[in-house]
């Protein structure tokens, strides 16, 4: 039996953006609401990623229906996937209107607030000790928390 090797990457989120497009919202009228929020920061010194400082964007749509998550053997539901290009990471993860108010909620809340820093804790499966250049890997973790100076 195989086991899934995971690698955990943490940041900061340094920025975030909300938008909501009209012209999105009528072009992808049947599967998303045109609505979507993202966030961006910097990993560093992380040995995934060879000690490379690395930017990190991650976009998340709000899906008018629950997503539809595959599933790994262990039961785990696989929340997107992640892609390394150069120095960069890039995703795009579909959730639902709930789940999207919340984190919206959450980083409207506390990012503007001095001392509070949102740190994002990600989990992805990787079967290398090195995150390879234009390799796709699959979310399986993604945490957020409000941490105090």
């Amino acid at each position: 039996m195989k086991t899934n090797k995971t690698q955990q990457l943490k940041f900061s989120i340094n920025h975030w953006s909300h938008l909501y497009s009209l012209q999105t919202a009528i072009s992808h009228l049947k599967q998303l609401s045109g609505r979507k929020l993202s966030v961006n920061g910097r990993l560093q010194r992380q040995d995934f990623l060879d000690n490379i400082d690395t930017n990190i964007c991650i976009e998340f749509l709000q899906s008018d229906c629950v997503p539809d998550y595959a599933r790994l053997d262990s039961g785990e539901y696989i929340l997107g996937s992640i892609t390394k290009t150069e120095q960069n990471l890039a995703s795009t993860i579909s959730v639902d209107r709930t789940v999207f108010e919340e984190l919206r909620k959450n980083l409207m809340e506390y990012a503007d607030i001095d001392g509070i820093h949102i740190v994002v804790t990600l989990e992805v499966l990787s079967e290398s000790d090195i995150w390879k250049d234009n390799e796709q890997l699959n979310i399986i973790q993604l945490d957020y928390a409000m941490k105090g100076d």
